[in-house]
């Protein structure tokens, strides 16, 4: 008998065993528990193996959160640049080939269920403390050799996604998965036999637990290894459409019509765009281009925009179209957004209004869906009630009535920020020192502020997830813990961030952050 327990503490000693206090402890509640298997198989004892089986799942499918997080970093920063193609591919097959060799571990321990008749009241097997039926299994019908060989296939098909050889050595050396060597003094003649041979049913159930555990935490450091080789931080801006930005598109005869061209995002120091109107080239300064004309009948004018643009990475070229237009008219009311072409509920819209032709205080003007105040000299100030549409009518001094229909949005959703920061890289001290997290309206012409309700972080450290609910924008107490003990290589989500903005009648989820501390 104590020969037994000397093997099931070998066996137990071959597992990895990481820093994290909370893997740690599961782990060396493993080598305990296997080791009291040889002297005593106790009720209590098996049910302790069901505790820890529970434990590495729970772990299990926060690692399987964070892995998917990290693959949706990889293809945003993918489709944005072409040439971060083959990462995603690369990361798309980590995951399909732990999600295939973790269904094949399950369908281990689905059979191995099933010789244990099935589970019972409890949800735990029937023979639970079996011996002979995982022996038979996975030592004398050889599955254990079967899992031994796909544990090899899929640790070295994840090795051989990384093509730096000197990165692969060193995550040779560092992920989990793997088949441990036999003792020289061991009496066990196989790899199987080593690990399963007269084990219960409750010790090999989280025996197989813990290789689809190694499996993930061996996919995080190779998803990990591909996101630092794009480092994220890469060129802005990463959408770009041709806009024109004109005084106004009703111009009277005679009259110039002037227009500013530019890519948005806007860069007043792009100096790798080529302007076209009507296929006629418009010199480009400071990043936009000028467009002007002069109409000499009155009705639509229409024209096609062209904006090359060349990519600083690749040198590749890309056109973006568009066709705008404009109005020639006689002279008429007009209404001119002071800030933007649309109303936003929550806060005060300014606009200007000009009639031609008509005495200024002769002028009036009404709407549906708004309130209106008038500030003085043509300026009003207009309050949507909610979104949707909104009409303003001008009339007076003589002037049939003119409508116009706006569009009324909400106000845009902000900008997370950790101190000054967006996801990326940051360093430890920095993240310690955080207060929270902030919401900033960036772009944004109003005066206007947004508040966050609440949020959750979750910190990975070496495979191992810990989440807190936190309420409001500032750290509360179990928060800061988690920020405060930040770490090199740690990650960190803010997810589940929902925060409520000027006028908003529900509160909105917005997009959270993701941290890794260098």
């Amino acid at each position: 008998m104590p020969e037994m327990a000397e093997l099931c503490l070998k066996n137990s000693f071959a597992m990895s065993i990481p820093k994290e206090p909370r893997q740690l402890m599961i782990n060396l509640m493993y080598i305990v528990l296997t080791a009291l298997l040889a002297l005593n198989v106790s009720a209590e004892l098996l049910h302790a193996f069901f505790s820890i089986d529970k434990s590495l799942n729970e772990s299990d499918v926060l690692v399987e959160k964070a892995n998917a997080r990290l693959v949706n970093a990889i293809s945003g920063q993918a489709e944005a640049y072409s040439q971060y193609a083959p990462y995603r591919e690369k990361a798309l097959r980590v995951r399909e080939t732990v999600q295939e060799f973790h269904e094949y571990v399950e369908s281990l321990k689905t059979e191995v269920i099933k010789r244990a008749g099935g589970t019972g009241k409890d949800g735990l097997p029937q023979r639970k403390s079996d011996k002979d039926l995982t022996t038979r299994f996975l030592v004398s019908e050889h599955a254990g050799d079967q899992l031994e060989a796909k544990i090899m296939a899929t640790r070295n098909k994840l090795l051989s996604l990384v093509e730096d050889p000197d990165v692969r050595a060193r995550l040779e050396n560092s992920i989990p998965l793997n088949v441990e060597p036999i003792p020289p003094d061991s009496e066990k003649k196989s790899w199987s036999a080593f690990k399963f041979q007269q084990m219960p049913v409750a010790a090999v159930l989280p025996t197989l637990t813990k290789f689809q555990h190694d499996a993930r935490i061996s996919a995080t450091a190779i998803l990990n290894h591909f996101y630092n080789e794009i480092n994220i931080t890469a060129l802005t801006p990463d959408a770009f459409e041709p806009v024109i930005s004109a005084n106004t598109n009703y111009v009277i005869k005679g009259e110039t019509f002037q227009g500013e061209i530019f890519l948005a995002a806007y860069s007043s120091t792009a100096d790798n765009i080529a302007v076209r109107v009507d296929g006629r080239p418009l010199p480009v300064r400071d990043g936009k281009a000028i467009f002007a004309t002069r109409p000499d009948h009155i009705g639509e004018k229409k024209h096609k925009l062209e904006v090359t643009l060349e990519n600083p990475l690749t040198g590749e070229k890309e056109t973006f179209e568009k066709s705008f237009s404009y109005v020639v008219g006689e002279r008429s009311a007009a209404i001119s957004l002071d800030k933007m072409n649309v109303f936003y509920v929550g806060v005060e819209n300014p606009i200007s209004i000009s009639a031609a032709g008509v005495p200024s205080g002769e002028v009036r003007i009404s709407g549906t869906g708004v309130s209106i105040k008038n500030t003085g000299s043509g300026q009003y100030v207009v309050t949507p009630r909610q979104t949707g549409r909104a009409t303003l009518t001008i009339s007076g001094g003589g002037l049939a009535p003119v409508t116009r229909e706006y569009i009324v949005k909400r106000i845009p959703d902000p900008v997370l920020k950790l101190g000054t920061n967006k996801s990326g890289q940051i360093s430890a001290g920095e993240m310690r020192v955080q207060p929270g997290i902030i919401p900033f309206l960036e772009n944004f012409d109003f005066q206007a502020t947004c508040k966050i309700d609440g949020f959750e972080v979750v910190r990975v450290r070496q495979g191992d997830a810990v989440s807190v609910k936190n309420k409001g924008g500032g750290f509360g107490s179990a928060a800061r813990r988690l920020t405060e003990n930040a770490k090199r290589g740690d990650i960190f989500y803010f997810d589940d961030v929902y925060a409520t903005c000027p006028g908003d009648k529900v509160r909105r989820k917005l997009d959270g952050l993701f941290f890794k501390i260098k």
